[in-house]
């Protein structure tokens, strides 16, 4: 018997359709089969966009750029500097860290913040490191540690001075800078380290901290996204609670009335806001000035890293507050 008409339009589209259905339960599957650790992001979860000051063209036309200068040999690790294209005599001297949970992240991605920081009179070092898990901690450490040795060695050639140096980073960057900031000004974490701090504590005159994380005791209850995954590669560990080192990591326990002035920041709707006011109340229960942009109170859910999103007014006043900082802290 022949078949309706109808039937066999519903035959002809039917195939096409159920090709469509197997494809969307095929990508399902795989989202459920493969573990969220294995495709966590390379930047921690809620990073900031990352956009240019309105006038950086003006900064990238007055800055000199120097790029992948090997500061140390074994590893070929690498940093740019970032330099006043004019310069009258010599300026303070900024290490600039980049975030990425340990496991990512690189220089490149901070270069128009580093830059825009270099546009205001300073000479900007900005680094990279060698990523998690194949390199673990302490690592990075000793890798900002021979940064800082080759400024001593090489930034006076570009106009830098030593005597007037600032480390800064932002997220696993502000970790590493704080820790490096420590290591500096406390010579028992230096010792227990058996790290040999390439600049003296006089010469460090700030830390420059974003959104950072700083005791590891509770940076779990944060609920930050994928914490465990990037301590757990930083470490080297199955659970980094367990690290024998984990300690060291936590800045909080390390600071001494030597420890360098500190800008703080971190946006209100971060999850790591507490971990920040906890080292500025650490630092300061040492006789240490703190400012700080925390944003508590104000409802504007800032996120992590907002900083470097320097088209929106929050970030720009924040930049505004570091360049004073640092204008100040250079004196």
């Amino acid at each position: 018997m022949k078949k309706p008409a109808n039937f066999m339009l519903n035959r002809i589209w039917i195939f096409p359709l159920l090709i469509v259905l197997a494809l969307l339960a095929f990508f399902s599957l795989e989202d459920m089969v493969t573990p969220k650790d294995a495709v966590a992001s390379r930047e921690p979860a809620g990073s900031a966009v990352f956009v240019p000051p309105p006038h950086i063209e003006e900064v990238r036309a007055e800055v000199t750029v120097i790029s992948d200068l090997i500061y140390e040999e074994d590893s070929g690790a690498l940093l740019d500097l970032y330099i006043p294209a004019t310069l009258d005599e010599p300026v303070p001297v900024i290490l600039w860290i980049h975030g990425g949970g340990y496991v990512g992240g690189s220089k490149d991605s901070r270069r128009d913040y580093a830059m825009t920081l270099a546009h205001d009179g300073y000479l900007v070092a900005n680094m990279d490191y060698s990523l998690a898990p194949e390199q673990l901690y302490p690592g990075p450490i000793f890798q900002a540690n021979a940064a800082l040795e080759y400024l001593q060695k090489h930034a006076a050639d570009f106009g830098g001075d030593m005597n007037r140096v600032f480390i800064g980073g932002d997220s696993a960057g502000a970790q590493i800078a704080s820790q490096l900031s420590a290591v500096i000004s406390n010579s028992g974490l230096a010792d227990r380290m058996e790290i040999m701090p390439a600049i003296d504590p006089e010469k460090l005159r700030g830390a420059i901290l974003f959104c950072g994380l700083y005791n590891m005791a509770t940076v779990s209850d944060t609920g930050f996204p994928n914490i465990d995954y990037f301590l757990n590669n930083y470490t080297g560990t199955a659970a980094f609670e367990s690290f024998i080192d984990l300690e060291e990591l936590s800045t909080v326990r390390h600071v001494t009335p030597y420890f360098p002035d500190t800008f703080i920041s971190v946006g209100d709707g971060d999850p790591l806001a507490p971990q920040s006011v906890e080292l500025a109340k650490a630092i300061r229960s040492q006789g240490i000035a703190v400012e700080t942009m925390f944003f508590e109170g104000s409802e504007k859910n800032l996120q992590h890293e907002f900083q470097y999103a320097l088209d929106t007014l929050d970030a720009q006043e924040t930049l505004s507050k570091t360049l004073n900082f640092l204008s100040i802290n250079s004196r």
